[in-house]
């Protein structure tokens, strides 16, 4: 590659100069830049109006004999704020004091102790501006002033104090944008590919130094990686800069930006490979690819296929790559060749045959637990995972069986449920049996769920033992979730929403019999505000659609209250209640929660405090609904498998308070 040529005007004289092959550090670090130095491979460079590292005078590590004896020193940086911290972080005169300190507070360290006298330390005091100017450079400050001294008045054995002072001037701006293309995709764009042409038009806007921002060492490298990042994840996998320089004026305060990049051949999918499989069904494993044999090798698709395939449970060890064969042979890579077919290896490692899993744990809503689960990756050699569990708490014990599918082409996973389940809520006990069976298609950003669902509800005062309601329903439903988070386990930005959609016929032995729909949405909002600060806010409704002499299984009714719900109240505990004081169900939700959060401190960043107020109710109709409020504060550990909270909340209209804690998030 040809050097680069850089022109910078400080005076009236126009300087050019041929770019280093790379940045050299001299012994005072970061002010051994050239005078043009190069900051990437492909040819980037800096421009720095400096004298030469070698040029700079050099910190020695023991005194020189008009030292006499060590001395130490407080620096003192006069510059705006941002600034400030860079030349205190990376002047020699601070690193240096620094280490004279913890030196001076073992003075038996030997000869590899650092002494520094005050000879030594007029040299560094001597060397700071052109250092602290190599340093603004970085930051686009092309004509700082500045000055260092070492002040007089100190007494003898004293600190010694040195001053430097920074007066930036005005800061390099971006001025222009320079994008070639090389390689296939120019070849392409130029013979009228719309989709090459749409490609390279999207890079050009998305290219991140625009005209007009700031010029700095940070963001020039930044938008020069990802700009190769991007055209990589399009199937330019080969993609590299034939060349990147700056043009600075440092007179003018602008910045000129040319960059050359040769996207290489198009990569195109080729035949997929599969290995490790001896349980499960390559076919189960084909059917979950997001592409298709002669597409272009996006990095997306790859990572997509590999979550897929994360996600089934199947495998512990996954690896979706291109074919090692190929980069073996790198003659197939430097061909020439405007277009090349690459194979995809896929690597698997499957889960152990049969899982057993004992959990002990405790919580505000079933109390004290235990669970037992047993999964079968294959049982009876069939193309189906069984997961069997058993529950036992205090208020809340269940048994259940799922089956689920290995993927089936689309992709789509059948699934067949039973589950028998006791549960003891406000005054009441019910025992519910629940049989269904359905189909999921889960994609990237959403995740469905279709089923049909047989279950019978059988409810009994808790007091009397009396038979209350026995209800059973047939009904058809669609579950839907959509997510587009920043991270699923511990998400601080982003959207998450669910729905469900349900209707059917309802069978009672007292009342009347009859058709009833069931409807419900969430949506839950996360944002970053402040310097460390974090919101959240849900908000959730609900209705069950039916005449007024048709009865509805209890389970299909709703209910609020509790650590997901509206906090400081019972979970459960809030609706319609009978005569007794027990609670029925309602027709209709409503729950809504706002909430703001902040690590603790910066040294416990996985610990949050938060405040919240909470607010909703279930009623018979909307005209009977009147929301109750709960408030209080909690705290949150960041695990690695999901927040843990803690929160004390005040219930308004019951005037008590009440612990909650979960583990997870909702959707």
């Amino acid at each position: 590659m040809a050097d680069a040529m850089v022109r910078l005007r400080s005076s009236p004289l126009l300087f050019q100069c041929p770019v280093l092959p790379a940045p050299r550090r001299g012994r005072h670090g970061l002010h051994a830049l050239a005078l043009c130095t190069g900051l990437m491979a492909g040819g980037s460079v800096f421009a720095q109006n400096q004298p030469a590292p070698d040029a700079l005078p050099a910190a020695a590590s023991t005194p020189s004999d008009d030292d006499q004896g060590a001395v130490s020193w407080t620096l003192q940086v006069q510059a705006p704020g941002d600034l400030r911290e860079l030349l205190e972080r990376h002047l020699d005169l601070a690193r240096y004091a620094d280490q004279a300190d913890r030196d001076s507070k073992t003075p038996d360290k030997g000869a590899d102790s650092l002494r520094i006298g005050r000879g030594e330390l007029q040299r560094l005091v001597a060397a700071t501006p052109a250092q602290a100017r190599a340093l603004l450079e970085t930051e686009g400050y092309f004509a700082a002033q500045v000055q260092a001294r070492l002040e007089p008045d100190a007494a003898p054995g004293a600190r010694l104090q040195v001053q430097v002072d920074v007066q930036p001037g005005p800061r390099t701006r971006v001025s222009a944008v320079h994008i070639d293309f090389a390689g296939s995709l120019s070849q392409r764009a130029d013979g009228g590919d719309a989709d090459a042409q749409a490609l390279a038009a999207r890079l050009q806007r998305g290219f991140a130094a625009k005209p007009g921002e700031p010029f700095t060492q940070a963001a020039w490298s930044g938008a020069k990686t990802a700009l190769i990042n991007s055209l990589r994840a399009q199937g330019y996998g080969l993609a590299n800069y034939s060349g990147t320089h700056a043009q600075v004026d440092a007179e003018a305060q602008q910045a000129t930006l040319v960059l050359v990049l040769d996207s290489g051949p198009l990569l195109r999918i080729g035949a997929t490979r599969i290995e490790g499989l001896r349980h499960v069904a390559p076919l189960s494993v084909a059917a979950l690819q997001p592409y298709a044999q002669g597409e272009p090798m996006r990095e997306q698709a790859l990572q997509t296929y590999q979550d897929r395939l994360i996600k089934t449970g199947l495998f512990d060890t996954i690896s979706v790559a291109m074919a090692p064969e190929v980069l073996a042979d790198p003659a197939q890579l430097d061909s020439g060749a405007a277009e090349l077919t690459l194979p995809v290896l896929v690597r698997l490692h499957e889960r152990s045959q049969q899982q057993a899993t004992v959990g002990l744990g405790v919580s505000d809503v079933t109390g004290p637990r235990i669970t037992l689960e047993h999964l079968h990756q294959s049982p009876f050699g069939l193309d189906w995972q069984a997961k069997s569990k058993v529950q036992i708490g205090q208020t809340e014990r269940s048994v259940s069986l799922d089956l689920v599918s290995h993927p089936r082409p689309g992709p789509y996973r059948d699934l067949i449920s039973g589950a028998l389940t006791r549960t003891e809520a406000t005054g009441l006990v019910v025992l519910s049996q629940t049989a269904r069976v359905g189909r999921s298609h889960d994609t990237e950003a959403v995740e469905r769920l279709y089923f049909l669902q047989f279950e019978r509800d059988v409810t009994r005062a808790e007091s009397a033992g009396a038979v209350t309601d026995d209800t059973s329903a047939l009904t058809l439903n669609h579950h839907w979730v959509w997510r587009r988070l920043d991270n699923l386990i511990l998400p601080t930005r982003g959207f998450g929403a669910s729905a469900e959609v349900g209707g059917g016929r309802s069978f009672h032995t007292d009342t009347d019999s009859g058709f009833f729909g069931r409807t419900s949405a969430r949506i839950t909002g996360y944002w970053p505000f402040g310097s460390s600060w974090y919101g959240q806010a849900r908000l959730q409704a609900g209705q069950v659609f039916a005449a007024p002499t048709v009865d509805v299984p209890y389970t299909q009714l709703f209910r609020a209250g509790g650590d997901d719900s509206v906090r400081g109240y019972g979970n459960q505990g809030l609706g319609p209640v009978n005569a007794a004081g027990t609670a029925i169900g309602g027709h209709v939700l409503g729950t809504a929660s706002i909430e703001v959060a902040r690590p603790i401190s910066r040294k416990q960043p996985a610990f949050w405090l938060a405040a919240f107020v909470d607010a909703g109710n279930a009623a018979v109709n909307w005209r009977a609904f009147e929301p109750v409020v709960g408030y209080g504060v909690g705290l949150r550990w960041r695990s690695p498998v999901g927040p843990l909270r803690i929160d004390l909340a005040w219930a308004e209209r019951d005037r008590r308070a009440r612990l909650h804690f979960n583990v997870g998030i909702t959707f």
